[in-house]
């Protein structure tokens, strides 16, 4: 079972340098759990769902937490975080799989949990994974895909992730690559892009992604700003009626353009339980040495104009 430990609250100063935002937690007296949430992106709508979960989750167990990370994609700076909430003996770190094996293995030394939410990290040790599984979710997106464009017509696809160089990019990727080799019509991955989680770009990166190649046909994205991007410029280049959009994350502008029409479909999942289970996780093995419930995988599906209205019951 994880010892306690004193604390003094260290400031999170300006590790987080301008770009991270914290909540709650400035000191913290003795045999106090303390738990960190090392997000990706602080202010960004389907992570605050996360935090939503989170929050939630430490107000149940009566624990402190923060939320803390930077505004725009900087593995940098969410290792800075780590870092120092390593120093701060915190009983438990909860981060996206987008950091240093090294230092998440470092932090696991010295007894801190770390459970990783989203996407995983090859060689580090950890107390659990808790995310998507993206070769179900590829095999989402065709069955959906094959539903609406047909299943003898070829594939003519672009891709956007939010960062290319991120390893939950190169295994979507990866599995749509194999996945959609079964499909009868024969497939084509023509163009593959990146947003940085930023919707100005993503908007420009598919406007030269179909300028380029104007017989896609189907637009997959990663990145949550990118379907609801892609919508709007196909709009524009008046060829909606000839590419099929389809995103990840339940967005409200993403649910919007999913009943509107200017998106067809969606994989979702619970970002909020991405927070709130991942705390109680933890807490069992804090006060309890519970062992990580590591088949505990999340729940996909795909929201279309059918049941965008009805599928939250669903995902519960």
């Amino acid at each position: 079972m994880k010892r306690k430990y004193w604390r003094v609250g260290l400031l999170f100063l300006c590790l987080c340098v301008s770009g991270c935002t914290d909540s709650t937690n400035k000191s913290l007296p003795k045999e106090e759990i303390y738990f960190l949430y090392a997000t990706p992106l602080a202010d960004h709508p389907i992570w605050l769902k996360s935090k939503e979960g989170f929050d939630q989750a430490c107000k149940e167990l009566d624990v402190k937490c923060d939320w803390i990370g930077p505004s725009v994609i900087d593995t940098e700076k969410m290792e800075e975080v780590i870092t120092q909430g390593m120093y701060q003996k915190a009983d438990g770190i909860i981060t996206q799989g987008v950091v240093s094996a090294d230092l998440l293995n470092e932090v696991a030394q010295q007894d801190i949990p770390v459970v990783l939410v989203d996407s995983d990290v090859e060689g580090a040790e950890k107390f659990m994974y808790y995310g998507k599984n993206f070769h179900t979710q590829a095999q989402l997106f065709l069955k959906e895909i094959e539903r609406t464009v047909g299943k003898n017509e070829k594939l003519i696809v672009a891709i956007q992730a939010a960062e290319l160089d991120f390893k939950i990019a190169q295994d979507q990727i990866k599995e749509i690559e194999t996945v959609f080799q079964a499909h009868p019509g024969g497939v084509e991955i023509i163009a593959i892009t990146e947003s940085k989680s930023d919707k100005v770009r993503a908007q420009s990166e598919w406007v030269r992604a179909f300028r380029e190649h104007p017989d896609i046909n189907v637009s997959i994205n990663f990145a949550a700003e990118s379907a609801e991007a892609c919508g709007e410029v196909v709009q524009t280049l008046d060829i909606r009626d000839q590419v099929h959009i389809y995103g990840v994350d339940d967005m409200d502008t993403t649910l919007n353009y999913i009943r509107s029409g200017k998106i067809d479909a969606s994989i979702v999942t619970s970002f909020y339980q991405y927070g709130y289970k991942s705390v109680y996780q933890m807490y069992d093995y804090v006060t309890k040495g519970t062992a990580a419930k590591q088949d505990d995988q999340i729940k996909l599906m795909i929201v279309n104009k059918n049941n965008v209205d009805s599928y939250k019951e669903d995902l519960k």
